[in-house]
């Protein structure tokens, strides 16, 4: 069983600080308050410290109250299997989350961790903890109004019967697996059989393999012998043709003619250094002429008169040196050209007579001027090749078909060999797939046993009839036995059907009040139901402005029944009507800041 029992928090919603709340201390509470006071903020701060989450879905940014705006905190202490579990939740601009068990520290890493193992610590998943924890006339207890199969889920969920459905998985993922195997071993099976149907031999007969012996030898050493001369007397009549063109080449050249020549190399780079100084004296000379000639009638740098005839002078002089630059630019230029020339027939004969004397070195003056003849050889050649080849094809021919006849007798003995194998094959498969098949038939038994039509509908039913018999104990002194409910197991769905004075009415047709007792009397029987079977009894109901919609008589009744649950530490929510009997906390707001009055 889980006991919630001390609650602390700090700025949440809209209390301040140090809030403290015993959840154990008595069996019925009544927490009153006006609108907006923070009443049913209380199980929300419950569910937000054990599962990081609220059933209304508010966003943790809204959490904080607003008017004080330093984060929140929240602290539970809690028992399970005599192990005591306390849960800190600070949560600024990042959330910590403190585990502890018997005082040891058992916090992960990370806060999502952590709540993982909380939840796994409580047993109950966020949905089913918030039905049971708590109620109001907005968010009923969705067990009696949800789909027949989730309802169905949600009572295997909340009585741990969560083993038959794992079962059923693995019993169904073994024969899925055991399917596919039957599945292959069947398609190897065919191939095997196709195989051996494909290969089924009508001839046996070895074939003997035909004589290779032809003796060429004798025509091939005479053809090695007549290339050789052909080959010589090929490079010998190259050889005498190279030589032909060489004396061509060397009767083309004159020189007797050349060696006469006078011509000599001469070097001119003096001069054209001289032309280029010619030349920069006469750019110096005509930018000096520009400035004279730009000049005015005064100096510009000492401001004073310019003799007109002086400023001749100076023009005439530059002048006089740009003419004779000029003159002997053009001296230089002609005796350059002529140099060139010079020099240029003295490199035209010096390459002609070494391109001469290069031929003449080639010549090989042994060599005759004719070609030798080579027709008859030739012939003889042909007549030889041609009979080597008629000896070539037939080797091939009979080299063809002994490759024929070995493809032939391999294929023999090769698929005499795998038809061993592969009869041998169908049998162990045959073995195998009646034995696969057995197991198939075993696992489709277990599958439909543990499916939700075998052992877990026959459980279910028999716990549904004892939440039956429960809520309307529960019901009865709820209506003074105006309202039944009953529970239809039928396949993978669970119904359920009320009845008012003995006629059936649609669960959504009941008025707020009569929906309220039947909701309340099924929640206390399923939390009556848990404390018997399940590890996931919890000791704390919050029924949220229930009461409003019941009559006194029905409140009464609803107080009478809560009474008797002493293992059960149930708080009324409500606006002003209070009971006489039970205990009392208010909720007053002063600036904007909601605490606990007792």
């Amino acid at each position: 069983m889980i006991i919630l029992q001390t609650l602390r928090w700090s700025n949440c919603f809209s209390y301040g600080s140090n809030n403290e709340l015993n959840l154990e201390g008595t069996t019925v509470t009544q927490i009153i308050g006006t609108n907006g006071m923070g009443k049913s903020s209380i199980p929300l701060i419950v569910e937000e410290v054990l599962y990081n989450k609220n059933s209304k879905g508010i966003k943790k940014a809204d959490i904080p109250n607003r008017y004080i705006n330093d984060g929140y905190s929240i602290y539970l202490s809690f028992i399970k299997n005599n192990n005591e579990y306390e849960i800190e939740v600070k949560r600024k601009s990042t959330l910590k989350v403190k585990l502890l068990k018997n005082g040891e520290d058992i916090s992960s890493h990370t806060a999502s961790n952590t709540y993982k193992t909380l939840q796994n610590i409580l047993g109950l998943d966020f949905k089913t903890f918030s039905q049971l924890v708590y109620q109001n006339t907005n968010a009923s207890l969705q067990f009696l109004t949800a789909t027949d199969s989730n309802r169905k889920k949600f009572l295997i969920d909340l009585l741990h019967l969560e083993k038959y459905v794992e079962l059923f998985e693995i019993f169904k993922e073994a024969h899925r697996k055991t399917y596919l195997e039957k599945t292959k071993l069947s398609g190897e099976l065919d191939v095997c059989k196709k195989w051996l149907s494909t290969n089924k031999l009508t001839d046996t007969n070895i074939l003997p393999m035909q004589n290779l012996e032809i003796d060429t030898s004798e025509n091939e050493e005479l053809l090695r012998s007549l290339t050789i001369e052909l080959q010589n007397i090929s490079e010998k009549n190259q050889k005498i043709s190279k030589n032909n063109e060489y004396k061509k080449l060397v009767e083309q050249i004159d020189i007797n003619e050349l060696q006469k020549s006078t011509a000599k190399h001469t070097e001119f780079g003096n001069m054209l250094s001289e032309k280029g100084s010619l030349e920069s004296t006469i750019k110096n000379a005509e930018k000096t002429v520009t400035k004279i000639e730009s000049l005015g009638q005064h100096c510009p740098m000492c401001e004073q008169q310019i003799s007109f005839k002086f400023k001749q002078t100076m023009l005439e002089t530059e002048q006089i040196k740009i003419a004779t630059a000029r003159e002997k630019i053009n001296e230089l230029r002609k005796a350059i050209d002529s140099i060139r020339g010079e020099n240029a027939e003295y490199k035209r004969v010096r390459d002609a007579i070494k391109d001469w004397e290069e031929l003449y070195r080639c010549i090989q003056h042994n060599l005759p001027n004719s070609l030798m003849d080579k027709d008859s050889l030739v012939k003889r050649r042909e007549r030889v090749q041609e009979e080597l080849q008629t000896a070539k094809r037939r080797v091939e021919e009979i080299s063809r078909e002994n490759e024929r006849r070995t493809r032939h007798n391999t294929r023999i003995l090769v698929i005499q060999d795998q038809t061993n194998d592969f009869e041998e094959q169908v049998q162990q498969l045959n073995i195998k797939l009646n034995n696969i098949k057995e197991k198939e038939s075993s696992l489709e038994l277990l599958k439909k046993s543990f499916s939700t039509n075998g052992l877990l509908a026959y459980k279910i039913e028999s716990l549904v009839k004892e939440l039956e018999d429960l809520t309307n104990t529960y019901l009865s002194e709820l209506s003074d036995g105006r309202f039944t409910l009953s529970f239809v197991t039928s396949n993978d769905k669970l119904n359920v059907e009320i009845t008012d004075n003995i006629n059936k009415v649609e669960i959504t047709a009941l008025s707020s009040g009569e929906l309220a007792r039947v909701n309340t009397a099924t929640l206390i029987a399923i939390r009556r139901l848990m404390s018997s079977i399940s590890k996931s009894k919890i000791n704390i109901l919050f029924l949220d402005e229930v009461i409003n919609v019941l009559d006194d008589t029905g409140r009464e009744k609803l107080v009478e029944v809560l009474t008797d649950e002493k293992e059960l530490n149930t708080y009324i929510v409500s606006h002003g009507w209070t009971h006489p009997l039970l205990s009392k906390i208010e909720i007053v707001k002063e600036n904007n800041v909601s605490k606990l009055e007792w």
